[in-house]
Parts: structure tokens; sequence; C-alpha cells
């Protein structure tokens, strides 16, 4: 890896009710490693009795055909490489891609937000072509915004 960080960024995605939504998924370059290294999901709800939004963290073993492109932005403005990892997510009422191992699955309240940094050496590894998820459930419509964040 040659500290090439950058952050995709999750605009504002509705979250259909009672359905699942991949809103992110960060995919490595077929011989490339991507040290994923943080994420946060923060939602817009209204009720303060609303059931929390779930979602689940996991590896990807199948992808969808058309997933929507998100946008990489390196950390440091001045590099000029080119990213090699791309960031997606899935285009509302289309097919959901098929999971692998789930790593880890959390709640969130829909009217608060969520976010991970990991600790150094401890950043989740995707090996070249490996693609990681973030899914995300909820009960009530409500809206996610967020980003991921990775080094290659």
């Amino acid at each position: 890896m040659a500290a090439l960080q950058g952050q995709a960024n999750i605009p504002s995605t509705a979250l259909p009710a009672a359905s699942s939504l991949t809103v992110a998924r960060v995919k490595a370059a077929a011989n490339q490693r991507v040290r994923v290294q943080g994420y946060g999901f923060y939602f817009d709800g209204t009720s303060n009795s609303a059931v929390p939004v779930q979602i689940r963290i996991g590896r990807i073993a199948t992808d969808i055909t058309s997933p929507s492109s998100l946008t990489i932005t390196p950390n440091e403005e001045e590099l000029t490489e080119t990213f090699q990892t791309s960031a997606a997510q899935s285009p509302a009422h289309a097919s959901e891609p098929v999971y692998g191992n789930i790593l880890k699955t959390i709640t969130v309240h829909p009217q608060l937000g969520y976010e991970y940094l990991a600790p150094l050496g401890q950043e989740i590894i995707l090996k070249g072509g490996g693609m990681l998820g973030f899914e995300a459930t909820a009960q009530a419509a409500v809206d996610v915004r967020g980003y991921v964040m990775f080094e290659e």
C-alpha cells in the first residue's frame, strides 16, 4: 500500500422502509489490497421512539450489475495519482449484492449517527478484487448520509 488515502462520500440516500439497501460498497482493484480505515453513517429521523436502523458490514461475494458510483476524494488534494479502488451503492429498488462473511452488525437510533475509526493495525483489509459492503435496514423511512475512508 502506497499511502494513497481517500474518502467515498455517501450522499443523502433514502432508505426504503423495512427493506435493505447497500449504501456503500468499496471494491479493491484486481491486484491491489485496500485498507478500510473508518466509516460514518448519520440519519435524519424525526421520531424519538423509532426502531433503530441496522447496519451490516460484510464482505460481498457477488456484486450487482450496475451499482451507482460514489465520488472518491483524496485526503491530500495535491496528490495527482488516480485511485484504483472504486466505491458505489445499490440504486433504490434494485437487486442487492450477495454477502459472504458479515464482519459486524450495529444498530443506530435513526435520529443519531455512528462513526468508527479503526485503531492502527486493526483496519479491515480487502484482498485484490475484494469488496466490502455497508447494508442498512430501517423499519421506517429515513435518510442516511456518511463516508467510508480507505487507503490503497
